[in-house]
């Protein structure tokens, strides 16, 4: 069965603008306790998981750049994700947060 990778990446890409939009809501929220930013921070990371394994099969196929590019900016978007949901974590108690510069997550 051919995948149309135009459609899933598209589906991927809402999905994961959704699930921002849901996460800077709940991370602004003043009352979050550490239980709740650590299920998010776990849904964050299952959502990357799964795209991840989107990721994978396409490297199975001889991919146009524009679909790399594609998934590249979706799985930025996950990694920001999680790093802003790990830091809401680590400040919560106290800890500083995690510092990654642009170019340590390619």
């Amino acid at each position: 069965m051919a995948v149309d990778w135009i459609a899933t990446l598209q589906e991927q890409a809402d999905f994961v603008m959704e699930v921002a939009k849901d996460v800077a809501n709940a991370l602004d929220a003043s009352d979050l306790t550490i239980e709740q930013a650590s299920r998010l921070y776990r849904m964050v990371e299952l959502g990357a998981q799964d795209f991840d394994r989107i990721v994978e099969l396409m490297s199975e196929h001889d991919m146009e750049e524009g679909f790399i590019d594609a998934a590249d900016t979706i799985e930025d978007t996950w990694t920001n994700l999680s790093v802003a949901t790990a830091n809401r974590l680590r400040v919560m108690p106290g800890l500083e947060p995690i510092d990654i510069a642009p170019d340590d997550r390619k």
